[in-house]
């Protein structure tokens, strides 16, 4: 043991390291932890206390009798001596902690802060280290140290005892650098890889294996990173999937991750969503790919190129190319596009009702129906009230759902006229990607079609088939998605590591346009 005085202050990683336990404390509820060179304040064991943890040791060397009495002070003071207790371990000395271990019946988290600090122990803390994980495998240590100008490293010691270290982040302060880490047991069998479908409300993260048959399921609040920013969302990401990872015993990093993001359409932004991930969260994933959740569907489907048109509220279409490329259509939002979406086709009934009434431009067939459906629907007396909920009251949805209506009376003239041009608006989508497509490509297109509005895909039929004609497409072949995008996504990333995860193996075909 060093005969310094480390453990007499509370070095400037510890609160930094608590930050980062505070912003991950669903790691710690209900969870057993033990601190090592706890010092006299024992601050991360207490935090983790303080975050619900169901037992906390706080350990330091049993000749340290004065710091470990300041240990039983401060956990008194902070009022959780119900879950809080002090322990000796001399890292020089395994039968200590062989004696703790035979105490205690689970161990799920380590913390230390500023440990590192003198080489002359590290020999004996990784060993420590080792043993503890050795006694429970799922056991991860977290850390924090602040860089110095000592020449040193612990990767020598760390792979010979068949543990490994990840960085999670840097931290720059006013005077100090300080990293955290992670530290667990190498284990190459258990390579898995993780995918994302983020969208504006909620969520889906899947575990799966490069087998593609072990996926392990969660889910979770928005991940729109334009909604509420890059770092935000990072960090939402991050403790998810940290937390994710630590209920299915589940080694991180992942192999790769895949994220199809709702709004990911800048590649740019992309970009920096990946990079403040991998400098500020480089414990989760060894890789990173991000595209937008069309994408992630087309890649869920098809296991090479694909298309997806998107015709739910909005609409939008994205090709996945067999080399990697992504060319879209679409998807600007409804005040200059989402034709097609059931909002378009809602708002098209409506600009035809006011149109024909003012003489505009007159309908080529009767609109009475449209008029008592929608002051039925939206409980108004009369067209005009419509204005209230186009205008003040706005909300996309809301006047997306009028379409459901109209699909009920398809057999009016004028509704199937609208559903007609909605299909052919939606091909036309179509016909635009297409032309990045090769001659050979073009003898069979494989479309998946997402969204509710293809539930009325008769009405829409003849449209779309109408805007490819003379396209130089041959073939159309449409299915219903067999896969949820978050595996699509995991297997993008897959593939950008030389993996290829099997999937797309259940394809509904539901139809067939032949030119």
């Amino acid at each position: 043991m060093s005969d310094q005085e480390h453990w007499r202050h509370t070095w400037p990683s510890a609160t930094v390291l608590c930050d980062f336990l505070c912003a991950n404390s669903s790691l710690f509820c209900g969870k057993t932890v033990l601190e090592l060179g706890a010092g006299a304040t024992g601050l991360a064991g207490i935090t983790a206390a303080k975050l619900g943890a169901h037992r906390v040791f706080l350990t330091d060397h049993p000749s340290l009798e004065e710091a470990l009495d300041l240990l039983k002070r401060n956990i008194k003071q902070n009022d959780v001596e119900d879950r809080c207790e002090v322990e000796s371990l001399d890292w020089d000395d395994l039968r200590t902690t062989e004696s703790f271990l035979a105490s205690v019946e689970s161990l799920d988290v380590v913390v230390a802060s500023d440990v590192f600090f003198d080489p002359s122990t590290f020999q004996g803390l990784v060993r420590t280290i080792r043993l503890l994980i050795d006694s429970h495998p799922r056991a991860r240590v977290i850390f924090a140290y602040q860089e110095r100008d000592d020449n040193w490293t612990i990767a020598d010691l760390l792979k010979a005892q068949n543990l490994r270290a990840n960085l999670v982040r840097r931290v720059d302060t006013d005077r100090h650098t300080i990293q955290i880490g992670i530290i667990d047991r190498t284990d190459p069998k258990r390579t898995m890889f993780a995918g994302i479908e983020g969208g504006g409300t909620g969520s889906k993260l899947v575990f799966v294996d490069e087998s593609g048959e072990k996926r392990i399921w969660s889910t979770s609040i928005g991940t729109n990173y334009c909604l509420d920013g890059v770092e935000v969302v990072g960090d939402r990401v991050a403790q998810w999937i940290r937390s994710a990872a630590a209920e299915n015993d589940i080694q991180l990093p992942v192999r790769a991750l895949g994220m199809g993001l709702s709004g990911a359409e800048d590649d740019e932004m992309n970009n920096k969503f990946v990079q403040y991930l991998l400098k500020t969260h480089g414990d989760i994933a060894e890789h990173v790919h991000l595209s937008s959740d069309a994408v992630s569907t087309v890649a869920a489907n098809f296991s090479q190129q694909g298309v997806v048109i998107i015709a739910g509220t909005g609409s939008s279409c994205r090709m996945l190319k067999a080399n990697g490329e992504v060319k879209g259509v679409g998807g600007w939002g409804h005040a200059i596009g989402d034709g097609g979406s059931a909002y378009w086709t809602a708002n098209r009934a409506i600009r035809m009702l006011f149109d024909d009434d003012d003489g505009l431009e007159v309908a080529k067939h009767s609109v009475e129906l449209i008029r008592k459906l929608l002051c039925e629907h939206f409980n108004i007396a009369d067209k005009v009230g419509i204005l209230d909920f186009l205008y003040k009251k706005f909300e996309k949805p809301v006047i997306a759902q009028f379409t459901r209506v109209l699909a009920e009376h398809a057999e009016d003239p004028a509704i199937a006229q609208i559903f007609y041009e909605s299909g052919n608006i939606l091909g036309r989508h179509l016909r635009a990607v297409s032309r990045h497509l090769d001659e050979d490509d073009k003898k069979e297109v494989l479309v998946v079609l997402v969204g509710n509005l293809f539930k009325s895909w008769k009405l829409l039929r003849q449209g779309f088939s109408d805007a490819l004609t003379d396209s130089g497409i041959g073939k159309v072949s449409f299915f219903l998605p067999s896969e949820e995008p978050g595996i699509g996504a995991a297997a993008i990333a897959a593939r950008e590591v030389g993996v290829d995860i099997p999937h797309a193996q259940n394809k509904k075909l539901i139809d067939e346009i032949i030119f």
